[in-house]
């Protein structure tokens, strides 16, 4: 029991903290200015098709550190070479078949699992409506009028343990405003954070 315990509040921690870190550098282009992207039919899918039934997905678009490599050989001559520092991030949480609910990070067009043991995901989006740098309201993705406007995103996790028959009853818990009894007895936990969006805060 302790130990599932432990490994849940670990992996709460963690997905919060892989999260917050990339989200906090949304909207970072150092000299660059941001550019759109435009969209036309699938030629720009973020392959996130297979997310989670009631799910959210975060897509973050910025700027990251990269350190140019030099290589001299056996000579004097420095070869340089560079990689565009873009990025653009994608957050999803799936269940492959006879596994966990997994949060799943895209980066470099790769796709890999970070945290075993998340099973949804909600993000809402605090607009400042009145240009003072502080959020007036939070909503959903699909209420927000002008992305422009959005200075911090809140996120919650509800994340569970990996085991299950952990209790004699199922335990209900209420998130995102639905209370539910689960059908197995698992053990969950809702971990939350605001994150400020500094690069709109400029």
């Amino acid at each position: 029991m302790q130990s599932n315990l432990a490994r849940l509040q670990e992996n709460g921690r963690f997905a919060l903290d892989f999260l917050v870190h990339d989200i906090r550098m949304l909207g970072y282009w150092g000299c660059l200015s941001g550019t759109n992207t435009d969209i036309s039919g699938v030629d720009n899918n973020i392959g996130v098709s297979t997310v989670d039934n009631g799910t959210d997905t975060i897509v973050i678009k910025a700027a990251f550190a990269v350190l140019p490599t030099l290589s001299c050989g056996n000579s004097v001559t420095l070869d340089t070479s560079y990689s565009d520092p873009s990025s653009t991030t994608v957050y999803k949480i799936y269940t492959l078949a006879n596994t966990y609910p997994t949060l799943y990070k895209k980066n470099n067009n790769v796709w890999g699992p970070l945290i075993e043991g998340i099973e949804d995901m909600q993000i809402l989006y605090g607009v400042d409506n009145d240009a003072d740098g502080a959020a007036n309201y939070y909503v959903a993705a699909n209420n927000v009028a002008s992305m422009q406007q959005v200075v911090s995103v809140r996120i919650s996790l509800l994340v569970s343990t990996l085991d299950d028959y952990l209790t004699t009853q199922p335990i209900t818990y209420t998130y995102n405003g639905i209370t539910t009894t689960p059908t197995d007895h698992k053990i969950r936990r809702i971990f939350n954070a605001t994150i400020a969006l500094r690069n709109h805060l400029l």
